[in-house]
């Protein structure tokens, strides 16, 4: 099977894992069995960040499904995928007997001659029920990493400088989730203008009602973690668990805000917070709009 025709089905495999909303450290760590299965190489992966990094549009999702019927035209390329199927069920620790109906179900489906829209629902809801059905579970040791993270950093620099926060953890964390990813856009075009960092701060201190010491340890956690990299789906999943839809729109005007204090909007600002607004189910015209708000008062 040609590397494109791997990638088309790599894709699809992606959007049936963002069909909840988020992707778990497990299906991550089974999509990149796929991967691993398929020989990628580095270029090849990098073609798959965009579909990882936030659920495509609806529209983009039905042309995926439609270029994967037209693809998958011969028995040797169908028995590929169900090869690679039947070795991730294999290798899983449960695996029990509905599951197994399903693969052989979904075998059914695919060795048909042809493949159509019908059929490749069908195959998704398979998909959905099998290889991802334990990924679905949490991993109570796993979840909230960055929580404990964060709250740990803040605990850590109080104790070294004597100051006491008064704000529960819950709130420290959420001021950390959204700071954080603010701090990232940001950073993402490699310079933190102070410009940047006065406004960030301003929308912390305005936002949330503190200042002086705490604001300054806060700050300093959340621009550590911005530069030294965090889980991305984490902390978008737990936003969006968090907030509104509206609140959520406040913190894209916010992010944009910064983004444009040092007086310009870098495309590498812009396509980060295109990539966050994505993962915290924001419509691409309210993108837009709050993009517009910026650009027009920057020139």
């Amino acid at each position: 099977m040609s590397y494109f025709k791997k990638l088309t089905f790599l894709k699809v495999l992606t959007t049936i894992a963002w069909a909840d909303g988020e992707v778990t450290q497990s299906e991550l760590n089974i999509l990149k069995s796929f991967y691993r299965k398929f020989n990628l190489d580095r270029d090849e992966l990098a073609e798959l960040k965009h579909y990882l990094a936030a659920p495509v549009s609806k529209k983009e999702q039905t042309e995926l499904y439609d270029q994967l019927i037209h693809e998958l035209d011969s028995s040797r390329e169908k028995e590929e995928i169900l090869g690679a199927l039947e070795d991730m069920e294999q290798a899983a620790k449960r695996v029990g007997d509905e599951e197994k109906e399903l693969v052989s179900q979904f075998r059914k489906l695919i060795q048909k001659s042809s493949v159509t829209k019908r059929s490749l629902g069908r195959i998704r809801n398979l998909f959905e029920k099998t290889i991802f059905a334990n990924a679905r579970e949490k991993d109570p040791d796993l979840e909230k990493y960055f929580k404990r993270k964060v709250l740990k950093k803040v605990e850590l620099k109080t104790a070294r400088q004597g100051i006491k926060m008064n704000l529960p953890d819950d709130k420290l964390y959420f001021i950390c989730l959204i700071g954080t990813l603010m701090a990232a856009v940001a950073q993402v075009d490699g310079h933190f203008d102070e410009s940047e960092k006065k406004a960030l701060k301003k929308v912390l201190s305005d936002r949330f009602e503190f200042k002086g010491k705490e604001l300054k340890i806060l700050f300093e956690v959340i621009s550590e973690q911005a530069r030294h990299g965090f889980d991305f789906h984490e902390v978008t999943a737990e936003l969006n668990n968090l907030t509104t839809y509206n609140e959520r729109v406040g913190i894209a005007d916010c992010m944009f805000a910064i983004a444009g204090a040092d007086g310009e909007l870098s495309h590498e600002e812009t396509e980060e917070i295109r990539r966050i607004t994505k993962a915290m189910r924001i419509a691409h015209k309210v993108f837009i709009e709050s993009k517009m708000k910026v650009l027009s008062a920057l020139r």
